[in-house]
């Protein structure tokens, strides 16, 4: 599920688009942060029906050997494949395929050559030829073959990251996240259980639901009041050559000063520098955590900073 860090990055993007554009349309900004929080989910989704789709397809070349009465190593190998334990999970699980038809995913029909691709990838794979040959089964094994093979085949496959970047627009900084996701699902699959488990939602619970949104909102309706706490403390600084996103991480962190009762000061604080560390250039890092410094230790001096039990810890 998106964390909170996802959700604060998903934040910026949509505070940076409403920056640039010229008609300043918060509802738009609204509605493309809430379509892009679910495309998260859907992407999600997508990477489970592409393993399913791998393993049909698997399934369909061992058919086709035992009608032409192959019976070469190379199918042998192709039989373990296809009853892999875990695989035959995730094809099987109800949810999945639930969540399959209601997203609409259904890109994988129209693009057999990039499933050849990633099978052709799959079985010439060391991991592949390694696990292929083993004669021991069992459930571990066969867990451990599909964690390594999505993580360094499948994930790494360069048409399959195309395909993503050229499907939906914020799938490209969603994937690192949603890729571990899935590998944590297949982690954590028990032979004791028949279930997967799965992220069956978008947010961990309704708090986080309603953070990023009401971030969001806290950045865009307050912006000059922002603005000029932050102009008080970079008064030697021309405002024009800060970087407009380091710009925006100070303005959302002191939002959080100000609006997140619940949020301790250094847990903001900490997550806007971690953010900055991806998103900003390596001398931000040092100039946003003093201006945050600054802010804070001012909004507590004038009595504007006031947090809650949980936030004060």
């Amino acid at each position: 599920m998106l964390n909170r860090r996802q959700l604060r990055i998903k934040a910026l993007e949509s505070i940076y688009a409403f920056d640039k554009s010229l008609e300043k349309n918060i509802d738009f900004q609204i509605s493309y942060f809430l379509k892009s929080n679910k495309n998260f989910f859907k992407l999600y989704i997508t990477c489970f029906s592409l393993l399913r789709e791998l393993h049909f397809f698997a399934k369909e070349l061992h058919l086709k050997n035992k009608k032409k009465y192959i019976n070469k190593d190379s199918d042998l190998s192709l039989n373990k494949f296809c009853n892999n334990l875990v695989l035959k999970r995730i094809s099987s699980n109800e949810f999945l395929l639930k969540k399959t038809k209601e997203l609409s995913i259904d890109y994988w029909e129209s693009r057999s050559e990039l499933i050849s691709s990633i099978w052709n990838d799959i079985i010439e794979s060391d991991i592949s030829i390694k696990y292929l040959n083993d004669e021991n089964k069992n459930f571990e094994l066969d867990k451990l073959y599909l964690t390594n093979l999505f993580r360094k085949v499948i994930a790494s496959n360069k048409k399959l990251y195309d395909f993503f970047e050229d499907t939906e627009i914020s799938w490209i900084n969603d994937l690192p996240l949603v890729n571990s996701l899935v590998l944590s699902s297949i982690k954590n699959s028990k032979k004791s259980s028949k279930s997967l488990p799965l992220m069956t939602d978008i947010y961990k619970n309704e708090e986080d639901a309603e953070f990023g949104l009401r971030l969001l909102k806290s950045v865009i309706d307050n912006k000059d009041m922002l603005q000029e706490h932050i102009s008080k403390i970079t008064l030697n600084w021309d405002n024009d050559r800060i970087a407009q996103i380091d710009l925006i991480l100070l303005q959302m962190c002191l939002a959080e000063f100000l609006f997140f009762k619940s949020i301790p000061v250094k847990a903001s604080i900490n997550e806007y520098l971690e953010i900055a560390k991806e998103y900003s250039s390596k001398k931000s890092n040092v100039f946003i955590n003093g201006i945050l410094d600054k802010l804070s230790k001012n909004l507590t001096k004038n009595g504007t900073l006031k947090k809650n039990k949980r936030g004060m810890q």
